[in-house]
């Protein structure tokens, strides 16, 4: 955000100082952190007296240091802004208390367009208006000019202790234990409250609350309208949030199953910022799902493209896969074996392919290999060969059904799904059928892909399922 300080205009997230709007980089002053920080923490209380002890907890949170630091911040904020402490213009110290913002401030919006740049300079009044100020010109630049920016206003921005809070809550979610992401949960819901117009924690509760139910997709079906409220809040404080927009379409597509609402929500983050690899890969997903084979490998090449690590993922193959492609899906397998045989991944979509191109001695080896990668027993694995001699991929299916009742996933989901997967390969549709209507009860997520998975190609047109998943 661009704020005009006096005759100074401040770049927040730079700490650039110029006298001229669209100064070039040589032309600037630059705070470091540190005073940044401070001249930030002052421009929240604009014409207040703001203690050393407000300023040492925001600015320096969770440390112990003596009030030296501030003068020393102080000294150098008031060196960028060509201040003085005898007679000051923008800080006035208040002895055994702390120190005044009393420069006027003025909110300055700026955009680049055609390597033109235009000013959107709104006006404010003075210090003591400038909240209403900064309301009002968020309400007309969201609300009129229907071009949203990302930048928070300093009403939207949280103290640095709650900002240091905020990312101790992120870093939580990357832990793989169920306590930390109640942690997180918990430090979001407080940075809420003590910051309700801070965007990006909204859709962080939303990521913790999604961490804590796991794979109950019913649950998660039964709290869409809470996430997509908290979601709706965090878009509108941020209008301009791919990420945000993103999980709106991961909501709308694996929880809501409105496959029109979120292809819009993947169209709009994408017209943000094209060059996100990650977007372009969930984008894929969800084409693919829908049937919408070319666009889904134009979109997962784009990932290919934006990231290395993309040439070793198996998306590629997956769609050629659902196309019926299968000499397409085989050498895209051959290509990953190279990279990474004992892959787990690889070694799901090898083994699907494998048996969709009727190839069951190959396929089974590749099912080996996955019980030996899930720790199967030796006895369990003599058992499973036993069952591919006596009656091939059939009786293995039979095997995992009806005597190993298979709990985990070896390439074919979670019970009931699963339970469907083996009763399809073992020819008992009507079983199918039941496990089938007993997963979409739970609304269990995979079922997303019934329309162009070819395992499901026997049973998609009875009339106990036919259009069970609607993507129009």
């Amino acid at each position: 955000m661009l704020i005009k300080l006096g005759i100074w205009f401040l770049d927040t997230q730079t700490g650039n100082l110029s006298k001229e709007i669209n100064s070039s980089t040589s032309d600037c002053k630059r705070l470091d952190h540190t005073p940044l920080a401070l001249l930030l923490c002052l421009l929240k209380y604009p014409g207040k007296d703001v203690t050393k002890d407000i300023m040492l907890a925001e600015v320096w949170p969770n440390k112990v240091v003596s009030e030296d630091v501030l003068s020393v911040a102080m000294s150098q904020i008031r060196k960028a802004l060509e201040d003085s402490a005898r007679n000051p213009q923008y800080v006035k110290t208040i002895p055994s208390v702390g120190y005044r913002l009393i420069a006027t401030v003025e909110e300055v919006q700026s955009r680049q367009k055609n390597n033109a740049v235009t000013a959107n300079h709104k006006k404010t009044k003075p210090v003591l208006m400038l909240t209403f100020g900064l309301i009002l010109s968020i309400f007309i630049f969201y609300f009129i000019n229907s071009v949203p920016t990302e930048t928070p206003s300093l009403q939207q921005l949280p103290t640095l202790s709650a900002q240091s809070h905020y990312q101790k809550g992120r870093y939580l979610l990357t832990k793989k234990d169920k306590e930390s992401w109640q942690q997180a949960q918990q430090i979001f819901e407080d940075t809420i409250i003590s910051s309700p117009e801070f965007a990006p924690v909204y859709r962080e509760l939303v990521q913790a609350k999604l961490r804590l139910i796991g794979r109950d997709d019913l649950t998660t079906y039964q709290k869409l309208e809470e996430f997509k409220y908290l979601l709706n809040k965090s878009l509108m404080l941020s209008p301009n949030n791919q990420e945000t927009y993103l999980l709106l379409a991961r909501i709308s597509f694996a929880i809501e199953w409105d496959f029109v609402l979120a292809e819009q929500y993947f169209n709009k983050a994408l017209a943000i910022d094209n060059n996100n690899a990650m977007a372009h890969y969930r984008f894929s997903i969800f084409l693919m799902a829908a049937g919408k084979f070319d666009r889904a490998l134009n979109h997962i090449n784009q990932y290919i493209a934006l990231d290395p690590a993309g040439y070793a993922v198996t998306m590629v193959a997956w769609i050629y896969n659902m196309m019926g492609e299968y000499e397409l899906a085989l050498a895209e397998m051959d290509k990953l074996q190279q990279l990474d045989p004992n892959d787990l991944m690889y070694l799901f979509s090898a083994q699907s392919i494998l048996e969709n191109t009727g190839q069951d001695q190959a396929s089974f080896l590749k099912l080996i290999k996955i019980f030996k990668h899930v720790n199967y027993t030796k006895d369990e694995i003599t058992a499973a060969t036993m069952a591919f001699e006596k009656g091939g991929l059939a009786n293995v299916n039979l095997w995992l059904l009806e005597v190993k009742k298979e709990q985990i996933n070896i390439g074919q989901g979670y019970p009931p799904l699963s339970f469907a997967r083996y009763a399809i390969k073992a020819g008992n549709k009507e079983l199918a059928i039941k496990y089938i209507q007993q997963a979409l009860a739970k609304r269990e997520g995979n079922l997303l892909y019934f329309n162009v998975d070819p395992k499901y190609k026997t049973i998609r047109h009875t009339p106990e399922l036919k259009n069970m998943i609607n993507p129009n």
